[in-house]
């Protein structure tokens, strides 16, 4: 990325094209017409093309360039339904016509975040300790009781009790790790440092967890050849 941001253009081709099918993918997701998703996908990458050549500040490309398409796509939403509607200008728009407005770009902005919370609290959920998980999904999925669980697992009311504390509060930390965009920042770091040599044992386990549930990240892997992205 830093000879993208120094005006190399097949650098940024690099990334255009590790990243393009993804961006499409969630465009896609979000924008049901495919030809005005792609549209936006193209206007995504000349975007970021442009702010990496105006800013010098860190930037993990991944969560930065899915935030550009995030506002990409509720500003499409937006006009989209603006269109449907009565012109703003016109004598017929009223106070009501201005909320159904607000309330649209509301809703619009919600449902991207709901999507993006959902993968990301995916993600936080397999970092858990298979028994903290398997915890988790008995108590918040099955709904059942502590001492039912306790039965299942082998263990005192008190010590579900306790498990279930440590793992809402693994999991909203790892959320929060993953959400923020810090791990694939991490994980890019790491990868940019070079051959496996060059890294830890502690590190390459970290590394592995995260490329298990990041695609992105896993290209960025086999490309570095740093760890293998089946890991």
């Amino acid at each position: 990325m830093c000879l993208a941001r120094s005006g190399s253009r097949p650098a940024f081709e690099a990334l255009f094209r590790r990243y393009h099918g993804q961006i499409v993918a969630y465009v896609r997701g979000i924008v049901s017409d495919h030809g005005g998703a792609d549209d936006i996908v193209q206007d995504v990458f000349i975007s970021a093309y442009r702010k990496l050549l105006s800013s010098d500040r860190e930037i993990a490309f991944r969560p930065w360039v899915y935030e550009i398409a995030k506002n990409a796509c509720i500003d499409q939403l937006r006009r989209a339904r603006r269109a449907s509607e009565v012109s703003i200008h016109s004598e017929r728009f009223t106070d009501r016509d201005e909320g159904r407005l607000a309330a649209a770009a509301l809703s619009t902005h919600a449902e991207v975040s709901r999507r993006e919370r959902l993968e990301s609290l995916k993600m936080a959920f397999n970092e858990l300790p298979p028994r903290q998980h398997d915890v988790l999904v008995m108590r918040e999925l099955e709904g059942l009781s502590y001492d039912k669980i306790g039965s299942r697992v082998g263990l005192s009311r008190s010590a579900v009790e306790s498990m279930l504390f440590r793992a809402r509060k693994r999991l909203k930390t790892e959320f929060d790790d993953i959400s923020t965009g810090e791990r694939c920042a991490r994980a890019q770091a790491t990868l940019a440092r070079g051959s496996s040599c060059r890294i830890g044992a502690r590190e390459q386990r970290q590394l592995s967890c995260h490329l298990r549930d990041c695609a992105a990240c896993r290209r960025d892997a086999a490309a570095t050849r740093v760890i293998s992205p089946s890991a």
